[in-house]
C-alpha cells in the first residue's frame, strides 16, 4: 500500500482537499520508501507556526523602562517582526503566587514556556489568513479590569471562567467542595479563531523537554467538557514543545517524523473528531535556564527595592489603601478571601 504525502508549502496557505484552514499542519501518514513493498509507514508534519521570536533581558534602567513604574517596568521582553512584547513585568514579580527562588524553578520554566507559546500564537493566528480573525470568546460583560473569576461560558455541568488571566479553568459540578464543582483542567492557552463562518477553537498546552500528557485526561476533562460548553465549535489541540520531545531524531530534517506519543496523542483526539498541531520552540532550554535565572535575580532586586511615601494608611481586615500626602490613594490593595495573598488593586488615575 502506498500512502501519498502531499503538503502545501506555501506559507499560511490553505489546501484545496479540505476547508479546514488548520488541515496543512496536522500529521499525514505516509511511506517514506513507497518502492518498497515491506516499508512501514510513518506519521510526519512538514509545517511548524513559522513565527520567529527574540527574547531579551532588561535591567530596570535600561532605556525602555525610563519614566515607568516599578510595577511597569519590563524584566523579558519578546520580539516578533517589528513588535516588542513585554513577556514579564516588574508587576509579575510582586503578584506571583510563588516566589523565583529555587523552590519554584518548575513553576517558572512552565511558566516561561506558557508565555512565549502564548505569544507566539498570537501572532501566528492574527496573520494567518486574510479571510480569518481572532476574539469573540468574551461578551460585552467582560470587563479587562475587572477579569478574575469571569466566567466565560457554562452549562447545567460545567463552567469555563478565568483563574488569573490570561489562564483558564474547567469545573466540572460534583457536588463537591463549597460550591459544588471542582477543577478538573487548567488551560495554558485559548484561542478562539474564525474562518468563513466557522468557528475553531484551539486549545493551548506548553510543555518544556518532556511531553506527559495522558490523551484519556484530555478527552474527558478538556475536550468533552469544551464540546458541550461550545458545541457549534471544531477544536484544534496545540502542543507545543521541543522538538526532541514531538520528533524522532533520525533523519529529522528530511522526515520530521513524530514519536510514539505524540502519535498517540494525534489518533486518539482525530477519533473525537479533535485536530492537532505540535509546534515547536525556537528558543533552546538554555535560553529558557537564561531567563530563569534572570527572573530570579530581577525578583531579589525588585522585592527588596523600598518606595517612601508621606501620607496616611487605612488598614481594615480586607482592604489596605495607601494616600501619598493627598486624598489620591497611591496603592491600594485587597485580601484574597481564599489564598489570603494581598492583590493590588488598579488605580483608575495611574493609568
Amino acid at each position: 500500500m502506498v500512502y501519498v504525502y502531499y503538503m502545501n508549502t506555501k506559507k499560511h496557505s490553505i489546501t484545496k482537499a479540505d476547508d479546514d484552514p488548520f488541515i496543512s499542519y496536522q500529521p499525514v501518514l505516509w511511506n517514506p520508501n513507497p518502492k518498497d513493498p515491506g516499508a512501514v509507514p510513518i506519521y510526519s508534519t512538514k509545517r511548524d507556526h513559522g513565527v520567529g521570536g527574540i527574547w531579551k533581558l532588561c535591567n530596570l534602567n535600561d532605556q525602555v523602562n525610563d519614566n515607568k513604574d516599578t510595577l511597569d517596568k519590563t524584566i523579558i521582553s519578546y520580539k516578533i517582526s517589528h513588535s516588542e512584547y513585554p513577556l514579564f513585568t516588574g508587576h509579575d514579580l510582586f503578584n506571583s503566587p510563588y516566589p523565583y527562588d529555587t523552590r519554584a524553578i518548575g513553576n517558572l520554566l512552565g511558566e516561561i514556556a506558557e508565555r512565549i507559546s502564548r505569544r507566539v500564537m498570537k501572532n501566528f493566528l492574527k496573520h494567518f489568513h486574510k479571510e480569518g480573525k481572532t476574539g469573540g470568546i468574551f461578551d460585552k460583560r467582560f470587563d479587562p479590569k475587572n477579569r478574575e473569576d469571569f466566567i466565560v461560558q457554562h452549562t447545567d455541568n460545567y463552567i469555563l471562567k478565568i483563574q488569573k488571566y490570561p489562564n483558564l479553568i474547567i469545573l466540572k459540578h460534583s457536588g463537591h467542595g463549597k460550591y459544588g464543582y471542582e477543577n478538573i483542567k487548567e488551560l495554558d492557552g485559548f484561542f478562539d479563531y474564525r474562518y468563513k463562518g466557522q468557528r475553531y477553537i484551539l486549545v493551548l498546552e506548553s510543555k518544556l523537554e518532556k511531553i506527559n500528557v495522558d490523551c484519556n485526561d484530555l478527552v474527558e476533562n478538556l475536550f468533552k467538557p469544551l464540546k458541550t460548553l461550545f458545541p457549534e465549535a471544531k477544536f484544534y489541540y496545540v502542543l507545543f514543545s521541543d522538538k526532541s520531545s514531538i520528533y524522532v531524531k533520525h533523519q529529522f530534517e528530511k522526515r520530521r517524523q513524530l514519536r510514539d506519543l505524540p502519535i498517540e496523542i494525534y489518533k486518539t483526539l482525530k477519533s473525537f473528531n479533535i485536530g492537532t498541531l505540535f509546534f515547536t520552540f525556537d528558543e533552546k532550554r538554555k535560553d529558557v535556564d537564561t531567563m530563569k535565572d534572570f527572573l530570579m535575580l530581577q525578583y531579589r532586586t525588585v522585592r527588596n527595592l523600598s518606595h517612601t511615601i508621606h501620607g496616611k494608611t487605612v488598614i481594615s481586615e480586607k482592604e489596605l489603601t495607601i494616600f501619598d500626602g493627598g486624598e489620591t490613594p497611591h496603592l491600594k490593595l485587597v485580601k484574597d478571601p481564599h489564598s489570603g495573598l494581598w492583590k493590588e488593586v488598579q488605580l483608575h488615575h495611574k493609568k
